[in-house]
Parts: C-alpha cells; structure tokens; sequence
C-alpha cells in the first residue's frame, strides 16, 4: 500500500458547533480529529523520559501517551524518532493586551491623582486593571514565542506600581474566549510608577512606602472601611492580592527589598529577576520565593583601547562573565526558578541560551522543570499544562532531536491540539551514499548535514568536486563540477519520492541533455551520539560586596590585641600612651598596659594611635534609587533602610579615612523627610547585616530654601512656597496627628496610615528629629513648634547660624551637627563663620562635625582639627566632634564613641596624631572585623588589576567578539547624592 505522508498542520474531519451571541460567517468547524504520533522520544514531564512512545491528541487534550496502543481511525504521524516536550510556559508578558493609556501632565493636579473615578487613590496603582477584559489576541507578538517553543503565556498590562492580575493564556490563532486558560492567574507589582504623571512617588523608597501602604489600607477597607467610602482601586486589591504575585525588579537588592513588603503584608511573593541575583544567592534563598529569569546577558565590551579598560568598574566586567551562570548559582543554593522571554532583545537566540546554560553546568531537568513544571505550578495550573499526561492540554513541541544538541530545531509547536508549524518535517531523508553515473563516468555522490537542509558532495578516486544540493518538500536540484571534468557544469532536477534511484537528462552549461543515473548505495554510518562537553572555562569568584575591593569570604570576627599604641579613650583617662586594648568576639575586652596575649593576634601599635571608629552624623552614601522623596511637603512615612545598597563602594573608601558609623539621611526637599538609617560599615554584609543593631528611631526634617522649592521651577501647586508655609506644614501635620490618635482610641478598625504614625512616634519621644537648617529665624520657628507639641528637636544639621541661637539651643536641649568651614556657597549661608563649632561648643552644646559628602567623609579627621586653628579647642574634643558626640546626638554611645570595655570593637589604627593632615588610616575594625589593613591595600589593588586583566583576555577571544556583537566600554559615573538631589541614579548595581 502507498505510504501517504500528512502534514502535522492540516485539520481533516469537524463538527459543528454553536456560537454564543452570534452566528459565523464562515464554514469553519472545531476539529475533532484523532491524532497519533509515533515513534518519538518523550518528555511526559521534567524528569520523565520516553522512548519509542506514543502520543494520543484529540479535541486539544492528550487522550494517551507513554507506551500506549494506537487507536482505529486516526491520523499517525511518524515522528521519526524526534523529541517531544510539553511546550513551555512564560511567566512574563504582554501578549495581546492593550497598553494602559498616559496620563497627561497636568501642573493642576500632580499631587492628587488624575482618575476622576470611584477608583481614585494614586495613579500608579492600578489594581483595577484586568487584563482578561482587554486580551483581544490580535497581537502577532505571539508568534515569536511559538517559534521558540512557547505555548502558553501570561499576559498583564506592564504599567505602574500595582498592575492588577494578569491573564494565563494559550498562543497561536483563535478566539480569545477559546484561549484563556485561567481569567485571573496572577497579581502584579513592580517598583516603578510607569505611566503616572502624579508627583507621589519620585523615588524607589516611595515606591516601597506606596507599596505597604496599599496592603494596609486593602486590608482596612477589607475590614470594614468599605462601609465609610466607595474605592474600586481597593475592591480590585482585594479580590486579587491573594492570587501569585510577581513583583518585577531591577536588581538583587530589589528581590530583598521586595521580600520584606510580602513578609510585612503576609503573602509570598515571586520575583522577575534582573539577572544579577548569583550575587546574593544565599540571600535571595532565604526568601523562600521563586525567581523568574531573563535570559539576556550583557554584551562583550570593546576593551582594544587600555585606558577605556583601566577605568572600567571591575564589576561590570565580572558581571559580563558571570551573568551566563546565574540560574547555576541559584540552583547551587536550591533557588527554585522559570524563565522567560522578557527584556530579550534576540528572542530568536532563546534556544542557544538554554543550551549554553546546560553547558555551564545546569541539567536538563532543571531547565526543562523551568519551562513547564514550575510555573504551571506557580499558577496552580499543573494538572493541566506543564505535562502531557493524560487529560492535559495538548501544548507540545515536536524537535528533530535533543533539545541541548546544538543541531536540533523545532519541527512544531502544538498549542489547543493544533500546529503551528516552524520547520516542516521532512518526509523522507535523503541524506546516504549514492553512485552517480554520468558521460559514462561513476562518482561517488554522498548527500549529510540536516535532514531539512541537506548538503551534498561528489569525488571520484579520492579527488573532489564541487555540488550544490537545493532541496524543498517535492523535489531535489544538484549542481554539480565534477572532477576531472571542472570546465563543464552539470544541472540535475528530479522529484523526492524518486531520490533512491533515478534515470533522466542533466542539462550542461550549453544547455544539451546529458543522460544520468543516480542509485542509492546505502545509509550514512551513524554516528554515536555524544554529550556535548561542559565548558572547561573557569570564571572568576563572586566578591562580597559584588564591587571593587570585594571579598571572596565574608570578614570574621577575630581576638586582636593592640599593644603600645596611643590610645584616644574619649573617657576621663584622656589620651594615654603606650597603652594596650584588647578585643575579643567583636567588643573592647582590656583596655590597660602589658596586657597578656593569650590567643590574640598581636598588632605593634608602637608610634601609631588608636582611636574609635569615626561616625558620620550626615551622610547620603549607600542609597539606591533616590535621597528624596519629593511627592509631597511629608515624607515620613518613607525609610531609607529600605533602599541601603550594600554594594556602594563609598563605604570601603570611607573605612580607609576612618568611618566606621554613619546616619543615612534623607534629602531635604520636603519640610518633613523620610526616616533615617544608621548603619555600621560592615563591608561585605547584606543591608540587614550592615544595619546598628537596636539603633533608635530617627527622621530627617528640613527648612531653608530647599523645602519651600519655589526656586526649582514653575509649579503654582505646590505648597509650602514660603518660610511661613513650611511652618504652618509642620503645624498641620503634628496637629494632623494627634486627631490620628484619637481615631486609634476610639475607632478599633481605624485605618493605619504610615505617615501619621511616624509623625504620632515624634510627638511621643519614640522617633527623633535631625533638622537640616541655616537661618536663625527659621530654627528659632521650629524649636517653638516642638515645644507647642511638647517634644525636643534631637539635632539640627548643618546649623551654620547656629553660633546666633547657641543659648536657645543649649535650653531647648538641641544637639548641633555642623560643618567646619563652610561658607558662602548659596544666599542662606552668607553668615555662616569657621568659628561655629567652636561657639557651640563653648555654649554647651553638644556639637559634632558631618561631612554630608561622600568625598569629605574620607577626611572627617581633617575636620575635625580644624577647630584647633578655628577656636582653639582641644585637640581631645576637638577628636569627640566626629566620635563621641555624634554617638550621643545618634543616642548609640553605650555602644560606640570612646574606648571602654565592653563598648563595640570599632577601631582605627592611625599612623599619626589622627588630626593631623599627615595622619592616614594603618587599620580599620568594625565589630572586632578588619576590615581594612593599609599594606594589604597595594595588594588588593592588584588583584582588582590582574582581575580585570584576566576578563579581558578572556572577552577579546570570546565569540561575541568574533562575531562584532559587542558595546562600548563606558565608565558608569554613580551618583553622588545631596540634600537637594531629586532624580533617580540610573546605576543600578551590576
């Protein structure tokens, strides 16, 4: 019987069926067909692997499959020994649903939100939006993810900060109401405001105070707050924030950041990763979610030019050899996670990514598991996709061999029972040894290569030809040189279903007929499949913090004793020389001469001084994302602990001048800021391992010109525009929050709001204030108001008028964080003199020297010893304004500030009077740490050298190099941040 060979694509038999709503206009019908396809390999999921079975399809679920007997009345299809997989899963798109609309910028209301609607509460959150009411299914975006293997997707509106739920659907042509799988399958956040023109929130600690506000006030208007107003915003926040949630970030960082939001609300999120998260895997491991990975790595950089390379950032070089492994080191940690085709420039280059990942050491299961198992199961769809057992939809892909074999391609995607077809089947092979018979000559003619692009060859007593072999469905063209016959070419053209023996006329170059025979001799020798190799390549090791001057381990505390140093105690001892001080398990043990060294590691302070650690009272280093949130006159309920980046190279900079505390401060662009962090500079450390333990609570409030901000622009709405309006905004608020508190006595399902009960902690003594100022006027204003609301300014900051209003200050019981000499540098500082500090100082002020500079900080000590020249203070106090009294105005000097046992191991050893300009920085501990030495400095500088050197070599041979797909080598600038600064830094870390 003739062998009839059928297209996997056809529809054959139908059955009619009804239309709701309306009658067709067509003959079309749904294909009830039994399909059988035979003899292939089959994933029936991840882990377990088929071979010559039988897959059963019909009405677009899987009937049978494994080995299964072959039905009556069905299409087979012969597989030829291809590899079936269920068709994989993407957790994050935007197929086929519509882009939300932009707001249009309106001066008028960018304080308050544009919807006009029941739904009003901020325009980035669009709980609301409900991507199964606007899948049209038009889009053909869906074809590129066919052809890569897709077949289901879910799809969402990638706008704003709550982006609502998003629908699970299948790909491939057909009604949208015929390819939804599930209406509402996720809930999605991200941190960025998207399309929103309302001011609130300008900055990625916005973003999260936004974030938790919104789980709050769900679950107020859950409680009961529906009865007291109408918000469909929170109605949708409710009906989806038990779905999965996928919140999308743009760095490791994020997914941490974005974990704490989940643990504070009680939901467990799973995050869209960047592809930096190897770096924090341990971490990210911790969060106990699941990470959906983009498979786009950077390219290789130009690195001809050696100046380009000597300023590059050597993490951004280590990114762009470690990037390709990232889903290896998160499955080291037993990270659990998907992938996807989102932020994919190339997606054509998708399967080339899954077989580079199995090269570098991920197995095939776990990929596999990736595509299919893990996120049918995130969306708690397992029982139908991700599989092919039976009762499962029929998504499936049908490859010409091993997916990880370099050569396999996709034959089809199945997606509902049906086919898109991205390379046909070939029906027949052709590829084996033939002889050729022509001028009544024989050659040997040996057609190889792929079974859907074969290649073609022809010799004659070891001496070759030249062929050409065209080959399409029904036929085979040769073009042929034949050896020793090079002057003349020879034309063949015959049909498929004749390639094992054939007898007709090749045309030659004059166009005469040629008479041929071309007999099939037999199969090409098969050759042994074999394992392609791991790459024997090895990359570099990931350094804690991920920057330069990194580690490869995190420091560990250590016992040290410190022996005949100078030591500055800040006690009633003073300055004592030849003195010991003992450490042990991260505090101050003995402090005292001839000290015995038991298992301590011995240091000779012999000629050098030791000192405490210096605290910053003022800095604005080590924060991501922005330093102010400027979306409204309070910014309270905003915390900067939340957006401390680790990674901020300032940090290690500032251990080698000294620094080993400091208060993380937010900008003054409002009269009330965000809350302040104080951290130690555990270099290495993660931001929980960085923060002072048991720190108290601190906020940043500000007056002067910034917060009023009528010089920064055209904008008529905002308020304060005056020195009276930010009082009265600080009148507003406190009075705000004292009407708050009532609400809490009286009302059981009141509706916390973050921002009152910060302001409700001021009043209550528990949260203190450090207040950016300049102008007399202005902090005498605001000390009348803490006292008309019953509670102290902890600090004012900056204060270069303060010498004006010392008595006051001393009264109120003010602290007093200024600048040594400072003046001059804008219209409010026009009377500031480098005699401040020391008038202060003199009035009993408790006084301290900040930098509020990233550069600065690296000198404090310089500072500070400039109040010798300027007032003739102390050398003795003079040293406290940068270390014991910025630990008392931070209320943290039972810990740090003087060296006394029991106090933090926070030390530095100085290689002179610590002062002086000639003093630098031997040794810095933090916490019994060391976590900066001076003679290892040269030899971490040349690690970085021979590091980047190393990558470089490696990148100039890399195949991205070959192939001239590479970018410019750009030296990142990171932003510096002030009080004034208002954007965003774009450097995220690599």
């Amino acid at each position: 019987m003739k062998k009839i060979f059928i297209s996997l694509g056809l529809i054959f038999s139908g059955l009619y069926y009804a239309q709701v709503g309306y009658w067709q206009n067509d003959t079309t019908t749904k294909d009830q067909s039994l399909y059988v396809i035979k003899n292939i390999t089959l994933y029936q999921d991840y882990k377990t692997v088929i071979n010559d079975a039988v897959l059963v399809v019909q009405n677009g679920k899987i009937l049978e499959s494994g080995k299964v007997s072959i039905p009556k009345n069905a299409v087979v299809i012969d597989g030829k020994g291809a590899y079936v997989y269920p068709s994989f899963i993407d957790s994050y798109t935007n197929i086929g649903v519509e882009k939300s609309e932009n707001k249009e910028y309106n001066s008028g209301s960018i304080y308050t939100p544009n919807t006009a609607s029941f739904a009003a509460y901020n325009d980035a959150v669009k709980s609301y939006t409900r991507a199964a009411d606007t899948f049209t299914n038009q889009s053909k975006a869906y074809e590129e993810y066919l052809a890569q293997g897709f077949g289901t997707a879910l799809a969402f509106n990638q706008d704003g900060i709550v982006r609502g739920s998003a629908v699970l659907v299948t790909l491939g042509q057909g009604k949208p109401s015929e390819k939804i799988v599930k209406e509402d399958a996720a809930f999605l956040l991200s941190f960025d405001k998207g399309s929103s023109k309302q001011s609130y929130p300008t900055s990625l600690t916005g973003s999260i105070a936004l974030l938790r506000q919104a789980y709050l006030d769900a679950d107020w208007y859950e409680k009961g707050g529906n009865l007291e107003q109408k918000n469909l915003n929170l109605e949708a926040f409710n009906k989806y924030k038990k779905l999965p949630t996928i919140i999308e970030t743009s760095e490791k960082w994020d997914v941490l950041r974005a974990d704490k939001i989940g643990d504070e609300a009680g939901f467990q999120f799973t995050f869209l990763g960047s592809g930096n998260e190897y770096q924090r895997a341990k971490e990210i491991k911790a969060t106990n979610g699941a990470l959906i990975l983009p498979l786009e790595y950077p390219k290789a950089y130009q690195v001809n030019d050696a100046l380009d390379v000597d300023a590059a950032d050597v993490a951004v070089l280590k990114h762009w050899e470690m990037a390709p492994y990232n889903a290896v080191f998160l499955s080291k940690e037993g990270v659990p996670f998907s992938f996807t085709m989102n932020k994919m420039k190339d997606k054509s280059t998708f399967f080339s990514k899954l077989r580079e990942l199995y090269k570098n050491g991920l197995s095939k299961e776990e990929i596999i598991a990736a595509l299919t198992d893990r996120p049918a199961k995130n969306f708690k769809v397992e029982n139908t996709l991700g599989n092919l057992r039976k009762g499962s939809i029929a998504n499936f892909v049908i490859f010409s061999d091993d997916l990880f074999n370099k050569d396999a391609m996709l034959y089809e995607n199945w997606v509902n029972g049906k086919s898109f077809v991205v390379n046909k089947i070939p029906e027949v092979d052709v590829r084996g040894e033939y002889s050729l018979n022509i001028n009544n000559q024989t050659y040997d003619l040996k057609i190889k290569g792929k079974i859907n692009k074969p290649e073609a060859s022809v010799s004659k007593d070891k001496k070759d030809g030249k062929a050409k072999l065209n080959f399409t469905d029904y036929k085979m063209a040769l073009e042929l040189v034949l050896p020793k016959d090079s002057v003349q070419n020879y034309r063949i053209l015959y049909p498929v279903a004749d390639f094992k023996n054939k007898q007709g006329f090749a045309l030659n170059k004059e166009g005469k007929e040629i008479p041929y025979t071309i007999s099939f001799v037999k199969e090409l020798a098969k050759e042994e499949k074999k394992e392609e190799d791991k790459k024997s390549s090895e990359i570099g090791e990931i350094w804690y913090p991920f920057s330069a001057f990194g580690n490869e381990s995190l420091p560990v505390q250590k016992d040290y004793l410190i022996k005949n140093a100078t030591v500055w105690t800040n006690t009633d001892k003073g300055i004592v020389k030849n003195y010991d001080v003992k450490i042990s398990k991260g505090k101050i043990v003995e402090v005292g001469t001839n000290l015995a060294k038991g298992n301590a590691e011995e240091i000779d302070g012999t000629n050098l001084h030791l000192t405490n650690g210096i605290i910053d009272e003022h800095t604005h280093i080590g924060l991501a994302r922005g330093v102010n949130e400027a979306g409204s006159n309070s910014s309270a309920e905003v915390r900067m602990a939340d957006v401390l980046n680790p990674d901020d190279v300032n940090f290690y900079r500032q251990l080698s001048g000294g620094v080993t505390s400091a208060q993380q401060l937010h900008g003054s662009a409002n009269p009330i800021g965000g809350q302040s962090s104080i951290v130690k500079f555990e270099w290495g450390e993660n931001a929980d391992g960085m923060k002072f333990p048991d720190a108290p609570k601190f906020i940043k409030f500000a007056l002067g010109e910034n917060v009023k901000q009528s010089n920064w622009g055209n904008n008529p709405n905002r308020f304060p525009q005056s020195r009276g309006g930010v009082e009265q905004t600080y009148d507003f608020w406190f009075t705000r929050a004292l009407e708050y508190e009532k609400e809490k006595a009286t009302n059981k399902n009141y509706r916390k709001d973050l921002r009152l009960e910060t302001h409700l902690e001021i009043l209550k003594s528990q949260r203190f204030i450090t207040c950016h100022s300049y102008v007399q006027s202005e902090i005498n204003m605001f000390m009348k108001i803490a006292e008309k609301f019953g509670f102290k300014v902890n600090t004012f900051t900056h204060i270069l008028e303060g010498y004006k209003v010392a008595d006051i200050m001393k009264k109120h019981g003010a602290n007093a964080s200024t600048f040594s000499d400072w003046w001059a540098y804008k219209e409010e500082v026009r009377e500031a003199i480098p005699y401040n500090a020391a008038l202060l100082m003199q009035a009993g002020v408790n006084t301290a020297i900040n930098s509020d500079d990233a550069e600065m900080a690296r000198r404090l000590n310089q500072e500070a010893g400039k109040l010798v020249k300027y007032g003739n203070v102390s050398q003795e106090d003079a040293w406290k304004t940068v270390t014991l009294n910025p630990a008392k105005m931070l209320k943290i000097d039972k810990k740090v500030g003087s060296i006394e046992v029991g106090k933090d191991a926070d030390l530095v050893l100085w290689t002179d009077n610590p002062l002086s300009i000639y003093a630098t920085v031997s040794k810095t501990f933090v916490d019994g740490k060391l976590l900066f030495d001076g003679k290892e400095q040269i030899a971490k500088d040349e690690k970085i050298k021979a590091e980047k050197n190393r990558i470089v070599q490696k990148m100039l041979f890399s195949e991205d190099t070959k192939k001239g797909n590479t970018q410019p080598l750009k030296k990142e600038e990171p932003k510096l941040y002030h009080c004034d600064t208002l954007e965003e830094s774009e450097n995220h870390s690599h």
